[in-house]
């Protein structure tokens, strides 16, 4: 009786095994070296393989888009993870419920929200170029070159609502808003996020269009002290 029972849970195990398997090739992808991977929630996505190969092959369209713009070789062996909800993207990326995408440096993945929701909010698009700005981004080697990477990215495809109000106010010497910038980049207070991020934005923009694009990248290698002289021309050029 034993041996029927233990046969009869092996033979069950078996069947789960198989089962969840082929759940999981499923929801997983891979193109020109870049795995995809669907996070759900117990399959309440209806058909997780399609989407995900909808999204492969936007993801992948605008990557080789944006590095022949950049003249920069495409770096292989990144996996990207597309999240059922926010929910399920909270719980394996460990950024807030609200964040649209992440990537991750150190671990060489991306997090994305649920693309149909981004898509639903128009940012979608956006959103896959920001995260792969941050990708082909020069290594960050400081706090400062970390938050600006996140400026360069955001005035190149901005994530957030663009500023309203010419109130925002900079403080007038570098160091005080390198400062600011390293203390807030990694709050999750939604309304300090907001007001940091259209400053990011603002400053971003500003060095883009005086300065350009190839300066600004110098820039994110690592400290540089004529960013200070830069930084003062933008204060001056607010107030």
């Amino acid at each position: 009786m034993r041996s029927v029972l233990t046969t009869s849970a092996l033979y069950f195990l078996f069947i789960i095994f198989c089962f969840e398997t082929l759940n999981a090739q499923a929801a997983r992808r891979k193109v020109e070296g870049f795995e995809f991977y669907f996070l759900d929630d117990w399959n309440k996505q209806k058909s997780p393989e399609k989407l995900l190969e909808t999204f492969a092959e936007k993801f992948v369209t605008e990557i080789r888009t944006e590095s022949e713009r950049l003249e920069r070789r495409i770096p292989q062996d990144a996996q990207i993870f597309v999240s059922e909800n926010s929910d399920v993207f909270r719980k394996y990326s460990g950024q807030p419920g609200t964040t649209a995408a992440f990537y991750s440096p150190v671990s060489n993945k991306f997090f994305f929200q649920n693309p149909d929701s981004l898509a639903k909010r128009g940012i979608l698009d956006t959103v896959i170029k920001h995260e792969i700005c941050h990708f082909l981004a020069p290594e960050s080697k400081s706090e400062s070159s970390f938050w600006m990477q996140e400026s360069y990215c955001e005035s190149l495809y901005p994530t957030n609502p663009k500023p309203t109000s010419a109130d925002l106010k900079f403080p007038w010497s570098w160091e005080k808003f390198d400062e600011e910038c390293m203390k807030e980049i990694h709050t999750r207070n939604g309304s300090k996020k907001k007001i940091l991020y259209q400053k990011l934005f603002l400053w971003g923009s500003w060095i883009l269009k005086t300065k350009g694009e190839a300066r600004f990248r110098a820039f994110l290698e690592g400290p540089n002290p004529e960013v200070q002289n830069i930084y003062s021309q933008f204060v001056k050029s607010r107030y």
